[in-house]
């Protein structure tokens, strides 16, 4: 569960960069107790996101993928829910509003 602002990261839904594999120049996240490792999830005014955010998410909802470093993983995510109390009105985020 999620409160989405415009301020919202894909690390706070996704995880934290860890510094350990940066030091060895690689861009790996820290999943645990997030997104990817989640089989259902709420994400409150999700159109508020930024669209860092909502690019990520559309992989997830489509594919069930999250990109992790050069890996393309798979997660175990069989329902998302994203709620909201305004309709999208950019195309960025319409992309989102249909799936």
């Amino acid at each position: 569960e999620h409160l989405m602002t415009s301020f919202t990261t894909p690390e706070e839904i996704l995880g934290p960069i860890s510094l350990l594999a940066l030091q060895e120049d690689k861009v790996l996240r820290k999943v645990k107790n997030y997104l990817p490792e989640a089989d259902v999830a709420f994400l409150d005014e999700v159109f508020k996101a930024s669209p860092g955010v909502l690019n990520s998410l559309v992989s997830v909802l489509n594919e069930r993928v999250v990109d992790n470093g050069s890996e393309r993983c798979k997660i175990p995510l069989w329902c998302l829910v994203g709620a909201s109390n305004e309709l999208p009105d950019t195309p960025v985020m319409e992309a989102l509003y249909d799936r």
